[in-house]
Formats: C-alpha cells, sequence, structure tokens
C-alpha cells in the first residue's frame, strides 16, 4: 500500500512531535512515556531463555521499544521504509547513549539474512496492511529457532476504551484552534490507514505456519488525552502530562488491586491495542 508508505513519510517529515524521545529510565514525565514503559514490563515474559539476545524492529518509527531492548544490553536493528524516521531514530538513540544498526527497507522484503534475530518486535505495523500473513511469513524467516515474534497492533476500533473520552479529545481540539496551537505545526496530519483485524486473524495465520506458544490479548487499558491524538500523538503541556501520569499510575494500581494480574493487560475490545505474542518452533 504505497499511499501508507507516503502518508507515513509525510507525517514524519513534517511534525515536530516525530523528534519526542518516548524513552526515560527515569520516572516518566508524559502518558506516552509511560504506555512505553508498560509495554516493556509486559514484554518481559517473554524474553526469558532466547537462542541469541538480538532483536529487530520492524516499522521502527523512533525506535522507542528498542530503546529499552538496547538499555538490557540487546543488539538492536531498526528498520523503517522511510529514511527520515531512520534518521530521527539515530539521533534518539545517540541523545540516549544507545547504540543499533540502523537499515532503511521495505518490511514485507528485508535484506536479512534467514535465522538471525532473537525477536522480531513491532509497535503498530501490522494494522496499516491488509497482507498481515506476508509481513508474519518475513519475521518468522529472520527469526532464529526458538525466537519470539511480539507484534503490538493498533486495530481501527471506534468502541474501545477512547470512545468515553471522545467529548474531552473535542473540547481540546477546539482549545488548541482557538489558541492557534493547531496552526503552528506545519502541514495537517496524513490520514494513515488502518485495518480492523482481530486478533483472531493472526492467532490462524500463526496457527498455519507452525508456530507454537501463541498467545494474544489487550493491552493500554486507558484514553489517549490529547489535542491531537492522531499519528503522530501530540502530548499536552507538560504540567497536564505529568498529571495525567499521576492519573494513570493510580488507575493502575487499582486494576492491580482488583484483578491480582498485570493490570496493562485487558480485554482486547477495551484496550487501545493488542499484543500477539508467538515462538518459532525449533
Amino acid at each position: 500500500m504505497k499511499s501508507v508508505e507516503v502518508n507515513f513519510d509525510q507525517n514524519w517529515k513534517n511534525r515536530k512531535e516525530s523528534h519526542y524521545n518516548h524513552w526515560t529510565d527515569g520516572v516518566p514525565q508524559n502518558q506516552i512515556q509511560f504506555a512505553f514503559r508498560q509495554h516493556w514490563l509486559t514484554f518481559q515474559k517473554y524474553l526469558s531463555g532466547l537462542p541469541v539476545k538480538s532483536v529487530l524492529e520492524v516499522g521502527c518509527g523512533r525506535g522507542t521499544i528498542s530503546s529499552y531492548f538496547a538499555e538490557a544490553g540487546y543488539d538492536v536493528t531498526l528498520l523503517d521504509i522511510s529514511e527520515s524516521v531512520i534518521g530521527i531514530a539515530r539521533t534518539i538513540f545517540s541523545n540516549n547513549g544507545h547504540s543499533a544498526h540502523y537499515v532503511v527497507g521495505d518490511a514485507f522484503h528485508m535484506s536479512f539474512e534467514d535465522h538471525r534475530y532473537g525477536v522480531c518486535v513491532s509497535i503498530g505495523l501490522f494494522e496499516h496492511f491488509d497482507d498481515v500473513s506476508a509481513l508474519l511469513r518475513e519475521q518468522l524467516r529472520v527469526l532464529v529457532p526458538g525466537g519470539m515474534l511480539l507484534a503490538y497492533i493498533v486495530p481501527e476500533r471506534p468502541d474501545n476504551i477512547q470512545r468515553y473520552f471522545r467529548w474531552l479529545v473535542a473540547l481540546l481540539k477546539g482549545i488548541a484552534y482557538l489558541l492557534g496551537g493547531t496552526k503552528k505545526n506545519g502541514r495537517a496530519k496524513a490520514t494513515v490507514y488502518r485495518n480492523g483485524l482481530s486478533s483472531g486473524a493472526y492467532i490462524t495465520e500463526l496457527a498455519g505456519l507452525g508456530v507454537t506458544e501463541v498467545e494474544a490479548f489487550g493491552m493500554y487499558p486507558l484514553p489517549m488525552i490529547s489535542h491531537s491524538p492522531e499519528f503522530p500523538f501530540s502530548l499536552l503541556p507538560a504540567p497536564f502530562e505529568r498529571l495525567l501520569v499521576m492519573v494513570f499510575s493510580i488507575v493502575l494500581g487499582l486494576r492491580k488491586l482488583m484483578f491480582g494480574n498485570n493490570p496493562w493487560i485487558c480485554r482486547e475490545e477495551t484496550g487501545q491495542a493488542f499484543l500477539v505474542a508467538g515462538r518459532k518452533p525449533q
């Protein structure tokens, strides 16, 4: 889908949000840093006993989740079709004191040899394409036997937790418009296609490919609060972001008390996204 690639690249090039650094080794200062920290904590379950300590992030964008892998001592490779965002990722990694291999390339036809990586991870990639089978096969190809596939998927699902907060997003958009904030960021964001596939479609594909230990569940049971939540996400002023982090921390604490498990996991229908995980057969 060439239009997806063009719109992604346009947004990466033209938005100041592209240069946000969503990794931190300290206390998260905004809702997206908070979310990525929770993603990383959730991924820990799947990272023990890997054959090799290397990771490929496909459709990496800024490479935020890979910053966590790099901090944990993994050999990191970042791949994206957008040369613009690979440059951004390189700068962010340098600022974070992390190292990686940077590759401009197509997720459907990657240049890597077979059986190279211990983990293939993607954040918000699969939902932008209809041919998810080809993407899965290509990622499995470059995984070593026993390696893990971690696909964090953000489908087009208007009835998730966000539906209860549309009024607040609309209010923030109106305020931002009146204050001229929407006019200071350059061109409007290009719309990026998202499919509405549920985890069942991915589970079926992975089963057909012989993948084992397949799991899928909802993630991110919190709203995204912004005057511009579309890709790439726009943050609120820093004091409001810090307040949101405090509120979200309390909410997750209450969820932990109520349900007794990882509070970042939720029903697929509720969450902002879902995770599909599986191990390449030996």
